[in-house]
Formats: structure tokens, C-alpha cells, sequence
């Protein structure tokens, strides 16, 4: 296989040729190229203050996105470890015991035996703390009979609660938001540099037209009273 030895400069070593041209060699000359204009390197004989412009527009594009994803790793870190603490908190807060199914939470609901329509509800009745009996309503998404057991979450005083918050839940939940942050941070980086992009070009073009304005009567000849090309 023939190596492109085309001798021509390129953004790693400006005006030495490229003897093998690899998308790494590629991607790591543009770096060093931006990186030497945005700090105030040479630009070299064809370099305009405009090129240095744009690769601090580069640079600070780069910045921006690493800041935007250390921002979103932080914080997903962060409400991660929070989930995970809030939900061993509110664990240990309750406690998990056994209830007593004594009847359906209406009068009038139907029945088959002894067994209550889950989606009315059923009356239960648990012992905690110890000695200390009390009764409630449970909702349940299925039917259960009269006289069975169900697991319930309790307070220290022996109220009913809600069962305690998943840590895995939280987590995504923090992850979610994390990333949500990321995005966001992300979308501004790439807005900010899409308009100073767009500025730079204007800029560009101004400057085009400006110096064109002073060559084109030299180069069309119209100077000396020889019409040329008068095309750019």
C-alpha cells in the first residue's frame, strides 16, 4: 500500500510535509495548531489575527464542553450518594411488620368468601410497639382474604406509613437530573460558539470585501487604463 507522501504543510508542522497523514496525527496536529494561535503563537507568513480568533473560539468551545460534562458527572455523583443516603435515612426510620387483614374498608363492598376487592380497600389491624395495637386502611392492587397477613411499614409510634423510597429509584433520579444538567450546560456551550461563529464569519467577510475594494482597480487594471478581469 502506497503512503501518501504528498508534500504539502498541514496544521501539525506548517509548511513541512505530511509523510503520513493518520486521523490521529490529523486530529493531534489541529489541536496543537489551535492551541499555539489561541495562546498567542506564531501564525506563520499566510496567518491573520482573524485565525487566531478562531481557534480561542475553538479553545474555549473545547473548555466549555469538558466543563459541561464535569459539571453533569459531579452533580449526578453527588445526588446519587444523596439518594442512596436519604433512602437508608427514611429506612431506618420505619420498620416492616405483619398486619392483620380484619375486614373490607366499606361496608358494602363485594366479596367472594372471604376474600375483599383489593381496589376497595381492606381494614388492618398490627401490634407495634409492643403492646400497642392499631387498626387502618390499606389500599392493595389485589384481593385478599380475611384473617391473612400483609406487610406493612410502620413509625417508631406505631402509625402507618408509606413504604420507604427506593435507593435505586433516587439514583436514576439523580442521574436524570445530572444528565438533564449536562445537556443544558452542553446546548449553551455549543449556542455560544455557534454565535460567535457566525460573528466571526461576518467579520471575515467584511474584511474580504475591504481588501478587495483596494486590489480589484490595481488587479482589473482599470488603474491604468487597461480593463481586466474584473471578477474576484
Amino acid at each position: 500500500m502506497r503512503r501518501n507522501t504528498d508534500s504539502h504543510p498541514g496544521p501539525d508542522r506548517p509548511g513541512e510535509p505530511n509523510r503520513l497523514v493518520t486521523p490521529r496525527r490529523r486530529v493531534l496536529g489541529t489541536a496543537r495548531y489551535h492551541l499555539r494561535c489561541a495562546l498567542g503563537g506564531d501564525l506563520g507568513p499566510l496567518g491573520r489575527p482573524l485565525d487566531r480568533s478562531r481557534s480561542r473560539a475553538t479553545l474555549l468551545l473545547v473548555l466549555g464542553l469538558l466543563t459541561a460534562l464535569l459539571l453533569g458527572s459531579l452533580l449526578t455523583a453527588r445526588g446519587v450518594a444523596g439518594a442512596a443516603a436519604r433512602a437508608a435515612a427514611r429506612t431506618a426510620q420505619l420498620h416492616r411488620i405483619e398486619a392483620v387483614v380484619t375486614g373490607p374498608a366499606r361496608p358494602d363492598a363485594t366479596s367472594a368468601g372471604f376474600r375483599f376487592n383489593g381496589g376497595d380497600g381492606v381494614i388492618v389491624t398490627w401490634t407495634y410497639p409492643a403492646g400497642h395495637t392499631a387498626s387502618g386502611r390499606l389500599d392493595l392492587p389485589h384481593s385478599a382474604g380475611q384473617g391473612s397477613l400483609l406487610p406493612i411499614w410502620v413509625t417508631d409510634q406505631g402509625a402507618l406509613a408509606d413504604p420507604p423510597p427506593s435507593g435505586l429509584g433516587l439514583s436514576l433520579l439523580a442521574v436524570g437530573m445530572g444528565s438533564g444538567v449536562w445537556l443544558l450546560a452542553t446546548a449553551t456551550v455549543l449556542a455560544g460558539y455557534g454565535l460567535r461563529r457566525r460573528a466571526l464569519e461576518r467579520r471575515s467577510r467584511r474584511q474580504w470585501a475591504s481588501g478587495w475594494a483596494a486590489v480589484e482597480p490595481h488587479w482589473s487594471g482599470r488603474l491604468d487604463g487597461h480593463p481586466g478581469n474584473t471578477s474576484p
